[in-house]
């Protein structure tokens, strides 16, 4: 009895320790992801803030360890990115321009590691990677009509509306060629001269020259400012809300990440790069990876869209709301046209 009690127990432990194994072994199946951030803050109220979101949302549904690296300066960019590729992290996510050359050397370097680079595209996609593009010109568009608008509202005799953008890069070039043609879009439809004048930073992480930039625009006599210039954005934001003018977001719902200015906010620039990094991590959980591929987000697909209107909800007139519709409706179905066609 003795000799069969102790195999019994000796089996047991072997059972025990076998289950212990597999339980370990599937915690190490996890998908090992690492964001490498844009420039600025992590909490930047935009491209950052937006980035982390999504692997915070994909993370509750998709069995994944995640870190992220922030990068004050572009040189850092290169150094997070290798602090995740001698980790052996599975895939390395990287945003926009600034670490496109660091990307393309990582994934030349590490062919067995996926990076997916958002807000960028390259001309010849290596295999490796995967890039997501945004076409934003499709929201920016009827930012502009909706701009236009409320600087009639604002200044009936010399209505006149601004942007202030990041440097004069094409990401940048897309939200503000097409924000003005879509206030010259309601100039046309509804017979007015809302002037557009605009001003480019030298960079995305400077709020004092953000804010110099937007006063420059308000005292040429802008009432409305379309603001796309990151952390610089930010500074633009807090001199409208001081001047009690109107600003337009960008990225992500400006309302919810930079509460402060949210009673200034008429809408925001959509652009889901959350639910890009939700998707395409979902996706290689899912054994599909889009390697080589650059997917396209626009409108129809709603990677890109204008934010609700919140305060301003109950002082847009439904004519005007229905006009939103109608242009975004006409977008889609290719009738009209943002005038970007880079």
């Amino acid at each position: 009895m003795k000799t069969k009690s102790l195999v019994l127990l000796v089996f047991t432990l072997m059972l025990s320790v076998g289950m212990s194994s597999c339980k370990k072994s599937d915690d190490s199946s996890k998908l090992k992801v690492g964001l490498v951030t844009s420039l600025g803050d992590l909490k930047d109220g935009s491209f950052n803030e937006q980035a982390v979101a999504g692997l915070e949302a994909v993370a509750k549904v998709v069995p994944i360890e995640w870190e992220v690296k922030q990068s004050i300066d572009p040189s850092e960019i290169a150094g997070n990115i290798k602090y995740f590729t001698d980790k052996k992290f599975d895939v390395i996510i990287t945003l926009g321009y600034n670490a496109a050359e660091a990307t393309l050397n990582a994934a030349i370097s590490f062919p067995n590691t996926k990076f997916i680079i958002l807000d960028y595209s390259y001309e010849t996609v290596p295999a490796n990677v995967v890039c997501t593009a945004y076409k934003v010109d499709q929201a920016s568009f009827p930012c502009g009509f909706l701009a236009a608008y409320q600087a009639c509202q604002k200044n009936p005799a010399n209505p006149a509306v601004g942007y202030v953008g990041g440097p004069d890069i094409p990401v940048i070039q897309q939200l503000t060629v097409s924000f003005t043609n879509g206030v010259e879009y309601f100039n046309t439809m509804y017979h007015k001269s809302v002037l557009v004048s605009g001003a480019n930073a030298s960079n995305f992480t400077d709020t004092i020259q953000g804010a110099h930039l937007a006063d420059s625009l308000i005292q040429r006599g802008a009432e409305v400012l379309f603001v796309c210039a990151g952390k610089t954005g930010n500074g633009a934001l807090y001199k409208i809300k001081e001047t009690s003018k109107i600003a337009i977001g960008v990225d992500a719902d400006q309302f919810y990440t930079i509460p402060q200015v949210g009673p200034y906010l008429l809408t925001s620039c959509l652009k889901r790069q959350d639910e890009s990094i939700f998707s395409e991590i979902t996706s290689i959980h899912n054994g599909q990876f889009h390697g080589g591929q650059i997917l396209q987000y626009d409108l129809a697909s709603k990677g890109v869209n204008i934010a609700p209107y919140h305060d301003f909800e109950t002082l847009i007139p439904d004519s005007i709301k229905q006009n939103v519709l109608d242009i975004k409706t006409g977008i889609i179905n290719g009738t009209i046209s943002t005038g970007w066609t880079k």
